[in-house]
């Protein structure tokens, strides 16, 4: 789901919600109702068909908030679209991925990776893993051969070119304080 839609949804469900809310209390409790409406207020069969329209009503606002909260958005996948129907990577798989990718290095440790998707024009695709180390790794060359290996990967696996690959490493006995074997 777009983004936008997912806050129009939202919208409308919040508004939606008052208005049965408002809606209710006042006809019940303190506005001026119309002869017609009034003439039906008086009828039991009024109060029961308004109250389960309400109840409808609000459910459905309540499924439609909670479905704006709940669906990812559309940024959280690589669409690829074609005559035949359309496909969907979720960011998670790709980033699973690089992971094992980079589990793949010996020297490397307690790997994280992050991949952002534009699903805009080209499927702009970036990623940034994080990678501990530890100390008297050569860094340059390691770095280097992780860059290309995660953005060949990377591009086999989506069919998509990846615009930018940052690798940042830290030092796993500094940072955590840890024996990491």
């Amino acid at each position: 789901m777009k983004r936008w839609r997912k806050w129009v949804n939202a919208i409308f469900a919040i508004a939606l919600l008052l208005t049965i809310f408002c809606a209710y209390f006042l006809v019940y409790d303190y506005g001026d109702v119309t002869a017609t409406l009034g003439s039906y207020k008086t009828q039991s069969w009024f109060y029961y068909c308004f109250t389960v329209l309400a109840i409808i009503s609000a459910l459905f606002a309540l499924i439609i908030f909670i479905r704006a909260i709940a669906l990812p958005t559309i940024n959280n996948y690589v669409i690829d679209k074609d005559k035949s129907g359309e496909m969907l990577l979720t960011s998670r798989a790709i980033e699973n991925n690089v992971i094992s990718t980079v589990n793949k290095y010996p020297e490397i440790r307690n790997s994280k990776a992050d991949v952002k998707v534009n699903n805009g024009k080209g499927h702009e695709i970036t990623a940034k893993v994080i990678c501990g180390i530890y100390d008297g790794e050569n860094i340059n060359s390691l770095g280097e051969i992780i860059k290309n290996d995660v953005k060949e990967s990377l591009e086999v696996f989506t069919g998509y070119p990846v615009n930018k690959v940052d690798v940042e490493f830290y030092d796993i006995k500094k940072d955590s304080n840890k024996r990491v074997v």
